[in-house]
């Protein structure tokens, strides 16, 4: 089995320097985009007061931060690597949120079971997780997502991504070919054919979001 994200990840994290000593992880890029992805977001979250699961919560920053925003909703956060899933907890203890514990879930097999007695989500989203996991985890997400989302319900990525074999922006393009020097089943994953995958699966693309620094959210609505 190939892990998706830890060895990655691990780069851009780290402790938060607090007087707790607790578990809880920081990163930069959370403060740098935290503001753009719920603005993008808010127009599906605002009048929702049913599930969300986030696929790869990371640090769980973002997590807690949409919790905080959105206290109508139940989070359940998920991540592989279980110094993530601490973090997550952790921030949320501190934070005094009313959040699920976050699963420990590999995102490259059949998680929907991981999930099963929860089901009926409304929401599915991961951000920055799937140019840095083998493309088992795009190829099964949609197959995932259709057992536990409701009939109208959402799956959202949000990252970096191609379209065809251009890249949006020089930056997106070296970053790209650095993922793969590092692990050649990592990469920026073509939008296109993401939208091809979905169609297969009974979810129709319902938006593109164009985000700064050359990212973007992608929406996709269960039809079925």
């Amino acid at each position: 089995m190939i892990k998706p994200t830890s060895s990655h990840a691990k780069n851009y994290r780290r402790t938060l320097n607090n007087s707790k000593n607790d578990s809880r992880l920081t990163t930069d890029v959370f403060y740098r985009n935290k503001d753009p992805i719920v603005k993008a977001l808010t127009p599906y979250l605002e009048e929702l007061d049913g599930q969300v699961l986030e696929i790869g919560s990371g640090t769980g920053q973002h997590l807690i931060n949409f919790a905080q925003k959105f206290p109508n909703i139940t989070w359940q956060g998920s991540d592989l690597d279980e110094i993530h899933c601490k973090s997550t907890d952790a921030w949320a203890k501190d934070q005094s949120l009313n959040i699920l514990k976050t699963l420990k879930l590999d995102a490259s097999t059949d998680w929907a079971n991981t999930v099963e007695h929860l089901k009926d989500f409304d929401l599915i989203f991961s951000m920055n997780v799937i140019h840095i996991a083998p493309i088992s985890v795009i190829n099964g997400f949609f197959e995932n997502a259709n057992q536990i989302l409701k009939k109208g319900g959402l799956t959202i990525f949000y990252g970096p991504f191609k379209k065809g074999n251009n890249y949006h922006g020089e930056g997106n393009k070296i970053f790209d070919h650095k993922l793969k020097r590092e692990n050649p089943n990592w990469g920026l994953r073509c939008m296109n054919n993401i939208i091809k995958l979905a169609k297969v699966t009974d979810f129709l693309h319902n938006k593109t979001i164009e985000m700064p620094a050359n990212n973007h959210v992608l929406v996709f609505k269960k039809l079925n």
